[in-house]
């Protein structure tokens, strides 16, 4: 089963239309009701990828009537999504919407669902070998970064990839590496990838490097002085693009205090892996920035979404900007929210400003567009704004 992009226009949503957010892009993102202006992202929401994985799931339902089907984890991070999955009966391997008094395995008649993010490859194998039915729904984003890393295995290069070693793409790319005989290293930030940098400039270092990334940070019996001297980059895709392109520039700079500027080509190579609607995602949110007519921003998202996590990041310093999970963290004295930086959970009071104010709204990749014109109903309805341009949407 597949599902190739069957529309030009790329606001057209297989999945959870909402009136409400349709209006709002023909309208150029505009929408003023009474004290408030809702300003939403010229971009935002579910991309092209996450609404296939979600889309080829419900057409499972039909393409294999009355056979159980199982996911291997969420399908994307986005709870609404996989609450709903579950509760028209889909299965979970493991993660958070597995119960535990499941039988926790599909079997050879069932169907098992590869989600948005890839798999391992001992996820994989182990579906081949129960001999069920696979319905592979991973990003075509996703497929980028592996097939570079085949490239750079090819030509004995370490991967460096930029992203969270628990992430379920990133645990993908590092078990495709690895299933090859290759190796590799997962930094998270900018401070992570300053030791390694350290450790490439000066290999005696190499010890203090690999006592601080945890074990599946980095590939078995990695070797600094071996592994470090020819590197490629590639990214999860969905991290901050700006970070990414600073972590490159980084490497290269260190491979040319090793090696030579002269010799960095026979060192160092990258490939910027960001999806194209997480990097559409982020402009937006940049473009509003510069703006500047906005009191706050609202980022709607799962809470354990990488990409809405990078969204909430553009915006701080400028103006407040709160990551909810949907409507329900929304109240007219609090709005409670998880921190960009820490990961904590926070209550913020008093984060509604009097008078007139400008409210910026946008969404992660994993957010159905339900779910976003829930939440700008509940913040309109907490700030006493006539409520007659949502019904009449």
């Amino acid at each position: 089963m597949t599902r190739d992009n069957p529309y030009d226009n790329p606001f057209e949503r297989y999945s959870y239309k909402s009136p409400l957010i349709e209006r709002l892009r023909a309208q150029d993102g505009n929408l003023v009701s009474g004290r408030v202006t809702v300003r939403t992202a010229r971009s935002f929401g579910f991309c092209w990828g996450v609404d296939r994985a979600v889309a080829m799931v419900q057409d499972a339902f039909d393409e294999y009537p009355g056979r159980q089907i199982w996911l291997l984890d969420q399908i994307i991070h986005n709870p609404r999504v996989n609450s709903d999955f579950k509760t028209l009966g889909v299965k979970f391997v493991r993660g958070p919407f597995a119960d535990a008094d499941e039988d926790g395995a599909p079997g050879a008649d069932d169907v098992a669902v590869i989600p948005a993010f890839s798999a391992t490859v001992e996820d994989t194998d182990w579906l081949r070998g129960i001999g069920c039915t696979i319905v592979d729904t991973t990003c075509p984003w996703v497929i980028k970064p592996h097939k570079r890393t085949l490239n750079y295995l090819r030509d004995g290069f370490t991967t460096i990839i930029h992203g969270l070693y628990e992430h379920e793409e990133t645990a993908a790319s590092a078990s495709l590496i690895a299933s090859k005989g290759g190796k590799y290293l997962v930094v998270a930030d900018r401070e992570q990838a300053q030791w390694v940098c350290d450790v490439i400039e000066q290999p005696l270092d190499a010890a203090e490097l690999l006592s601080q990334l945890p074990d599946g940070a980095r590939s078995p019996d990695f070797d600094c002085d071996r592994d470090l001297a020819q590197v490629g980059t590639i990214n999860q895709t969905t991290m901050l693009a700006s970070e990414t392109r600073e972590i490159e520039r980084m490497l290269k700079q260190s491979m040319a205090v090793r090696f030579g500027a002269d010799n960095v080509g026979e060192h160092f190579r990258e490939l910027n892996t960001i999806c194209g609607a997480t990097q559409d995602n982020q402009d937006a949110v940049t473009a509003l920035v510069d703006q500047d007519a906005l009191d706050l921003m609202i980022v709607v998202g799962g809470h354990d979404s990488s990409n809405t996590k990078n969204l909430t990041r553009v915006g701080r310093g400028h103006f407040p900007s709160y990551h909810v999970d949907g409507p329900m963290a929304i109240r007219p004295d609090e709005i409670r929210h998880r921190c960009s930086e820490t990961g904590e959970f926070e209550s913020t009071r008093d984060w509604l400003p009097a008078g007139e104010i400008t409210i910026g709204f946008t969404a992660g990749a994993s957010t159905p567009d339900t779910l976003l014109g829930e939440t700008i109903t509940r913040v309109l309805e907490v700030a006493g704004a006539p409520m007659d341009v949502v019904v009449s949407s």
